[in-house]
């Protein structure tokens, strides 16, 4: 590997020599179970990207394969260990701008040529009654991405050098309180800023004991090492609302919000004093879903509403222009279709995707541009895993802000079923 483990994963290779050495004294089943329970990783992704933004003199196109691979073993005493690593590679040469090629002719397309460990942790479920603990490098999402997230979109995943510890001893009620030690940025060992230390401390607490909507309060306390990050030096507190109510038996209501305050926090040297609000509503009929909302992150003239954990592609547009949040804010106006067609055979398992975004200045009147989002998706089940297909098309159509971008994806995915190797090894003890 390119780099050092952090504390947090040392600490997580130090537990799992100690579960080993003690393996010998539990039962024979307990010790098969470590393998006749095992969930396999295998994840193949090729992707072609084409990227068209107005000022540069070529246009990206970018052939990426991720290969992930690993192995999470099953549990004794509930306890078990999780590894997997992944290798990113172009293909037909490096005629995009993968931000450490140094091609700035092309747009970018943040997948650069990686190997690396994604994930290295220990988990233990119930071995403490109704306690999940989870320690070493890990992928971490809250909710729906908004302020953690793993950035799936892109090749190299986003994961964190992290201790996470849930409680549900209380009903319909989960606690949860996560330190990261480090994020690892979907730029990749070989990026001076691929990798970040934190001193960071999340809270999480989701209760759906209500009949018709989740409320997950949180608090998010963000303290980067290096001082070249220390204007994202941020204390965000909030709560999020999402939930659906059954009209009748066709007809389902879905609704969703939040809001979130925002302070300047640890290194900071600016006066952060900021809210962000989201609400959405919509209707879903059999496989077809249709919501409009609202989403608006503050800004100052000089600073803004900041989430720098999210997965940010999943919001405001996937030409991904507001990847930043710019200092007069933002204000995003937008519909979304999700819909599974009908059909059998090899015409079922289709999806379409679609996405219109109006983007307005939080502060001031001023428009930043509009957006379109399109995509037809296919999912072939095997016996093995499933192949997922998709076609994506997305065009921002600036205003007073960035400038005119268009995007096309083409990807060819395999993920192989978790339960693969343990089917094997069952079948072999036949």
């Amino acid at each position: 590997m390119k780099r050092h483990l952090k504390s947090l994963e040392v600490l997580a290779v130090v537990v799992f020599c100690i579960i080993g050495s003690d393996v010998s004294s539990a039962g024979p089943e307990d010790w098969r179970a470590l393998f006749l329970d095992a969930e396999v990783v295998l994840d193949a992704r090729y992707r072609f990207e084409f990227v068209d933004r107005s000022g540069f003199p070529k246009n990206a196109k970018a052939n990426t394969i991720r290969t992930r691979a690993g192995l999470e073993t099953g549990r004794v005493y509930g306890v078990g260990v999780a590894f997997d690593i992944e290798w990113i590679e172009a293909v037909g040469g490096e005629n995009f701008n993968d931000t450490i090629n140094g091609k700035a002719q092309f747009p970018v397309v943040a997948d650069p040529d990686d190997f690396q460990l994604n994930q290295l942790y220990v988990i233990s479920k119930d071995t403490v009654p109704n306690t999940l603990l989870k320690v070493g490098r890990q992928r971490i999402i809250w909710d729906n991405a908004r302020f953690i997230g793993n950035v799936g979109f892109r090749q190299n995943e986003q994961t964190f050098d992290a201790f996470r510890g849930v409680i549900t001893a209380l009903p319909d009620t989960e606690l949860e309180y996560t330190y990261l030690e480090e994020v690892h940025r979907i730029f990749g060992t070989d990026s001076p800023v691929g990798d970040l230390g934190l001193n960071a401390h999340g809270v999480r607490v989701q209760y759906s004991g209500f009949e018709a909507i989740t409320v997950t309060p949180f608090a998010l306390l963000l303290d980067y090492e290096s001082g070249g990050f220390a204007g994202l030096d941020l204390a965000s507190y909030g709560v999020l609302l999402d939930g659906s109510h059954q009209l009748d038996e066709d007809w389902i209501l879905l609704y969703a919000g939040s809001a979130a305050y925002q302070d300047d926090y640890a290194d900071n040297p600016s006066d952060i004093d900021l809210w962000y609000y989201q609400i959405e509503g919509g209707l879903g009929y059999g496989g077809v879903k249709l919501r409009a909302g609202y989403e608006a992150l503050e800004g100052d003239g000089t600073n803004a509403f900041q989430t720098p954990l999210a997965t940010l592609h999943k919001f405001n547009g996937l030409t991904d222009r507001f990847l930043v949040t710019p200092p007069d804010g933002l204000e995003d106006f937008y519909l979304s279709l999700n819909a599974r067609l009908p059909g059998e055979g090899w015409l079922s398992d289709f999806t379409i995707k679609a996405g219109y975004h109006q983007f307005w200045a939080e502060r001031g009147n001023s428009h930043y541009g509009w957006e379109w989002d399109a995509g037809i998706f296919k999912k072939i089940a095997t016996s093995s895993g499933a192949f997922h297909l998709g076609l994506q098309y997305a065009s921002y159509h600036a205003d007073n802000f960035s400038t005119d971008t268009e995007k096309l994806w083409v990807t060819l995915q395999f993920k192989a079923d978790p339960k693969l190797l343990s089917r094997y090894v069952a079948d072999g003890e036949d």
